[in-house]
């Protein structure tokens, strides 16, 4: 619906409510009003008011009455929704990268047969561009250097033919002849035979070859079949692309095993949708290959919910994690651009380990939310999201810097209505051992400063206060610190667990199975104006 429209339809419909105002009758004791006397109603204008007698301003976001089913959104908004810029459609997420970079990635198709090799074009709105093939299901991808893998030892120095090939069935007819491999190299197509751990073995091996020696260069990798020492494929276009595997389906949903990506800290191997780039970063640990998953963003977000969010939990729970998981990565292209992703699949971003615990109801709260954003006049919402608030979410400014006019602290009167494992926790610490604290808190009452020993810690910093001065396991910025003299002890009580800042999950779980609220529902709680379109 265009702006002009929708205008049109909120003064129509603000008439309409208008006629019975100052006041509308509302069940329990609220009702609502709108205070500029004009025409047209809009949001910015609209107020609750509660048992207490205290005005709380509405979403700046359309018209709403009050019905026998709540409070209802008549229509109508001045924004336009922007829409995400994902190219392809594709999320670039970051599985092993720095410090978790691969020596050597297994994969081992379970849906589907055979793998295409090929890279991303970035300047072509990353479209796939296929280089050659195998019909090899289980194939172990290394750096085209002195490495072991297994049993196998894959050199760094290779026979290179003199010859230059058409395509790729021309080179894999050239390598079959020669006992060789065919490689992609800078755009054209060579044949190379062995892999030396020096290149005098090399040069003693080439006699037999019409070719010279070559090493495997800085960015190349090679594809070996699985459990063997034989080499399918080399590819080497130095830093202008990256070799990636894709893997062959004919509904076009592969399921891959990734080995070396463990479920949680178990021995589980990961399994994911889509395909799997390979590029050599490190120069202080040349054999080490990050790992990059290509994937759309549905299949993503199917591969984040079970993981953040139970997926026995309620499903209006679990669709408003899947588009907070949605929004979250769609505001977040290219936020890894040092290792050429966009997301990382740990906690950093938000946790991905792909399908092996999705189930009918996490596919499901996806599937019945795709393509749903939560915005705030129309723009991408950092819908940023943790374990629990123990009663009061926080103000964005109040956390970390930026002052977000939707990230603002609201009381949650929701989680007390059920159990669980952080809803509450405290414990004492000695004065004498660790000297006076002092505390100040935030207008909604959390911790904004604690002093204690001469150091001050303030915002999200002050969980560090409750993990390493009172040994707490659980944390957040709701809790009291109070004196004993009798005892000579501070007692520091709370409850939750994160950061405090957007959406509580175990609030949202307890919103949708204690109170019976929509997904919508529980994002308009928990980002204030905000709306899920």
């Amino acid at each position: 619906m265009k702006s002009s429209m929708k205008k049109a339809v909120t003064a129509l419909l603000a008439a309409a409510l208008l006629a019975s105002t100052p006041c509308t009758s509302v069940f329990g004791a609220q009702t609502y009003y709108v205070n500029d006397g004009s025409s047209t109603l809009t949001m910015a204008d609209a107020y609750a008011i509660g048992a207490s007698g205290e005005a709380a301003k509405l979403p700046d976001r359309g018209v709403y009455a009050a019905t026998a089913n709540g409070t209802q959104m008549l229509g109508g908004t001045e924004y336009d929704d922007v829409q995400p810029n994902i190219p392809n459609g594709l999320i670039r997420a970051g599985l092993a990268f720095g410090s978790t970079a691969l020596d050597a990635v297994h994969l081992q198709i379970k849906t589907g047969s055979g793998f295409a090799f090929g890279y991303y074009d970035e300047e072509a709105g990353r479209a796939f561009r296929v280089v050659g093939s195998t019909a090899e299901s289980s194939v172990a991808v290394v750096a085209d250097t002195n490495v072991t893998v297994g049993s196998s030892t894959f050199g760094a120095y290779h026979i290179e033919l003199d010859d230059t090939y058409t395509d790729f069935e021309a080179a894999c007819a050239a390598a079959a002849a020669h006992g060789g491999y065919p490689v992609f190299y800078n755009g054209t197509y060579r044949v190379r035979i062995g892999s030396f751990e020096t290149a005098d073995a090399a040069s003693a091996a080439s006699a037999a070859a019409s070719g010279s020696v070559v090493s495997g260069g800085s960015r190349g990798v090679l594809v070996v079949k699985a459990g063997t020492d034989r080499i399918l494929f080399g590819f080497d276009c130095g830093s202008t692309k990256s070799l990636t595997l894709a893997p062959q389906n004919s509904s076009g949903t592969a399921i891959t095993q990734v080995a070396e990506c463990k479920y949680r800290s178990t021995d589980r191997s990961c399994t994911y949708y889509g395909d799997f780039q390979f590029t050599r970063f490190d120069t202080q640990q040349p054999q080490k290959l990050t790992l990059v998953n290509f994937v759309d963003l549905e299949s993503y977000v199917k591969g984040v919910v079970p993981y953040e969010m139970s997926s026995g939990w309620p499903i209006e729970a679990l669709k408003a994690q899947a588009v907070c998981a949605r929004t979250y990565a769609a505001s977040h292209m290219n936020g890894v651009p040092a290792y050429g992703f966009d997301i990382t699949a740990t906690t950093t971003s938000q946790v991905y380990l792909g399908t092996i615990e999705a189930s009918a109801n996490s596919d499901r709260a996806v599937e019945e939310t795709a393509g749903k954003f939560v915005r705030y006049q129309g723009k991408l919402c950092e819908t940023f999201f943790f374990a629990a608030d123990g009663g009061a979410t926080e103000n964005s400014e109040n956390v970390w810097v930026a002052e977000v006019p939707y990230l603002r602290g609201v009381i949650d009167p929701y989680e007390k209505d059920i159990d669980f494992y952080c809803k509450s926790w405290g414990t004492s610490v000695s004065r004498d051992a660790v000297g006076d604290i002092s505390v100040t808190y935030t207008p909604i009452g959390n911790v904004m400063t604690v002093t204690v020993g001469g150091k001050t810690y303030s915002k999200d910093n002050v969980r560090t206060f409750l993990t390493k001065i009172c040994g707490l396991r659980y944390n957040s910025r709701h809790f009291t610190v109070e004196y004993d003299a009798a005892s000579n002890v501070y007692n520091v009580v709370g409850g939750g667990y994160g950061h405090n800042c957007g959406m509580s999950q175990w609030g949202a779980k307890a919103m949708a199975q204690e109170h019976g609220k929509t997904y919508e529902e529980i994002i308009s709680f928990y980002y204030t104006g905000a709306y899920v379109s």
